[in-house]
């Protein structure tokens, strides 16, 4: 059990290490050497866990893509109007890449290689399906006059989503969601006359 235990921890370990080294390097970039040496342990010690980085990247990626499911699944929630199921989506995934070092790395990962194979990641074409189903809910409702263009508005949240996060150095990450929500309350305010927006979607925090 004690060792069980330790095997736990050094897995954790590598885990946190590995996450720190993927959002600063990217993938290519990332060197299993300084994983193991921000981790204190041998690189050794982490090919017992981890036998190449591909596999290493996916342990943090399969449980992002989890975590956003779950996130998304709140979009499908029936106590809130459509426009606060947005706002909640996008609170939470913004919240989550303020806070969660480990989801901020698959969210780097999934992007990454979704580059490199010159498409869309999965969880920005769920999201994308999420403002639209919520749009065509909205107009249901009657209350289309904040959705006059759902695919544009997708578009845009995930535009800022990653402008902000790609301009954001790692000592400022704390501020990401506010970055986020203040950002998107400049645009709809900009272009308000013409533009599509949710003004719910950015209230008080």
């Amino acid at each position: 059990m004690v060792k069980q235990d330790r095997a736990r921890r050094t897995h954790e370990l590598l885990l946190d290490a590995a996450a720190a080294e993927f959002v600063r390097h990217g993938y290519v970039g990332a060197n299993l050497q300084r994983v193991a040496a921000e981790a204190n342990l041998t690189k050794g010690a982490l090919y017992a866990h981890f036998t190449s980085k591909r596999l290493l990247a996916n342990a943090l990626i399969a449980p992002f893509e989890g975590t956003w499911r779950e996130l998304l699944a709140q979009a499908g929630r029936t106590d809130l109007s459509p426009a606060e199921r947005l706002r909640l989506v996008t609170d939470a995934l913004a919240g989550r890449l303020q806070a969660d070092l480990r989801f901020r790395a698959g969210f780097h990962l999934a992007s990454e290689d979704a580059r490199a194979h010159g498409r869309l990641p999965r969880f920005a074409v769920d999201f994308s399906g999420c403002v639209l189903g919520l749009a065509a809910e909205a107009r249901r409702q009657g209350q289309s006059a904040g959705v006059q263009d759902p695919e544009w508005l997708g578009q845009l949240l995930l535009v800022l989503m990653y402008g902000v996060y790609y301009t954001t150095p790692a000592c400022g990450m704390d501020r990401f969601g506010d970055a986020v929500c203040a950002l998107w309350q400049q645009v709809v305010r900009g272009g308000e006359a013409a533009s599509p927006s949710l003004p719910a979607l950015c209230g008080q925090r």
